[in-house]
C-alpha cells in the first residue's frame, strides 16, 4: 500500500510540473514570435506588429483556458482516485477485522467446546456463541457480494413475497452474540399486510443491515424501537436507535460506499447503510435518515407493495 501511495504522490507532482512546463514554453514561443514581427516591421517599415500581437495573444489565451482546463480537470481526476484509494485501503483494513471477529470468536467457542466438559446451560451458550459468529460473518460476506453485484450491475430476483416474515427474520438474525440480550420493540399493524415483489434475500440483508447498525450505534441499555406497516401504495419500516443520531451533513454521505461516521468504539467496513440505500431504491422505494424524538437516528424504508 505504501508503495503505490508514493506512486499516486508522484504521478500528481509529475503532471503538475509537466503542466507548468508546457505552459511557460508555450509563454516563452509567444514571447519570440511577437518579437520577431516587431523586428520585422522595423525591417520592412510596416505596422503590422500590432495586429499579429494581438491575434498571438487571442489565441494563444484560448490554448491556454483549454490546456488549464485540461490539466486541472487531470488533476481532479488524480485526486479522486487517491481518496477513491484511500477509502478502499480503509475498507479492506475494516473487512479484514470483521471478518477475522466472527471467525475468531467462533473458533473460540468450538475449541473450548472440543477441550472441556460443560454443563449443558455453558454447552448452549457456546453452542450459541459458534452460531452468532457464523451469523455474523454470513452478514459480513453477503455484504461484499451484494456490493460487487451492484457494481457489475446484475438485475435482482423479482418475485413476490411476505415482507412482514422477512423483517421480522431480519431482527431475529441480528438479535444473537453480543446483541442477544438487546431490547427490541416491535410495532406491527393487526390486519395482514400485502406482498412485496423483488429480491427477499437482498431487502433481508437491508434491513438486516440497518437493525444492526442500530444496535451497534446505541447503548446497550437503550431498546431499539422498529415498526413495520402499510399504506395504500407503500410498506413502511423504520428503525429508531436511540442513540446520538447522526448529523443532518452527514446524513447524504453516509449512504455512499465505504463511507461511515467514526464512533470511538465501533469498527464498520462503511457498506451497511450504502447497501440498504441501495436495495431499497432498486426496488422503486425510498431510505430517509432523520432524527427521532428521543434524539436518535430514525430511519424509514418505503418500497412499494405488489399491485
Amino acid at each position: 500500500m505504501p508503495r503505490n501511495k508514493a506512486y499516486r504522490t508522484n504521478q500528481a507532482w509529475l503532471t503538475g510540473v509537466l503542466g507548468a512546463y508546457i505552459l511557460m514554453q508555450f509563454s516563452w514561443w509567444a514571447y519570440l514570435l511577437i518579437k520577431q514581427n516587431r523586428t520585422i516591421d522595423e525591417l520592412e517599415g510596416t505596422s503590422n506588429a500590432a495586429r499579429y500581437t494581438l491575434m498571438i495573444l487571442g489565441e494563444g489565451s484560448v490554448f491556454l483556458g483549454l490546456l488549464s482546463l485540461g490539466f486541472v480537470a487531470i488533476w481532479r481526476g488524480i485526486r479522486k482516485e487517491r481518496v477513491q484509494a484511500e477509502k478502499e485501503r480503509h475498507f479492506l483494513l475494516a473487512v479484514t477485522h470483521e471478518l477475522k471477529t466472527p471467525i475468531a470468536g467462533t473458533q473460540l467457542a468450538i475449541d473450548s467446546l472440543k477441550r472441556h466438559e460443560w454443563d449443558e446451560t455453558t454447552k448452549r451458550e457456546l453452542y450459541e456463541d459458534a452460531s452468532a459468529g457464523l451469523s455474523r460473518l454470513y452478514q459480513r460476506v453477503e455484504n461484499i457480494l451484494h456490493s460487487n453485484r451492484l457494481v457489475s450491475g446484475k438485475a435482482m430476483n423479482r418475485e413476490p413475497f411476505d415482507a412482514e416474515h422477512i423483517f421480522k427474520e431480519a431482527i431475529k438474525r441480528q438479535q444473537t452474540g453480543p446483541f442477544r440480550d438487546r431490547a427490541i420493540q416491535l410495532m406491527t399493524q393487526e390486519k395482514a399486510m400485502g406482498l412485496v415483489e423483488g429480491d427477499a434475500d437482498a431487502m433481508a440483508l437491508a434491513w438486516g443491515n440497518l437493525i444492526e447498525n442500530a444496535f451497534k450505534y446505541s447503548p446497550n441499555d437503550e431498546p431499539v424501537h422498529v415498526a413495520i406497516s402499510q399504506s395504500l401504495d407503500y410498506l413502511e419500516c423504520t428503525v429508531d436507535d436511540g442513540g446520538s443520531g447522526i448529523p443532518s451533513n452527514k446524513r447524504k454521505l453516509v449512504l455512499e460506499k465505504f463511507e461511515r461516521i467514526e464512533h470511538t468504539n465501533t469498527t464498520g467496513t462503511g457498506l451497511g447503510l450504502y447497501l440498504a440505500h441501495e436495495i431499497i431504491r432498486m426496488h422503486g422505494g425510498e431510505l430517509t435518515i432523520d432524527t427521532s424524538k428521543r434524539g436518535g437516528c430514525h430511519i424509514t424504508t418505503k418500497i412499494p407493495l405488489t399491485s
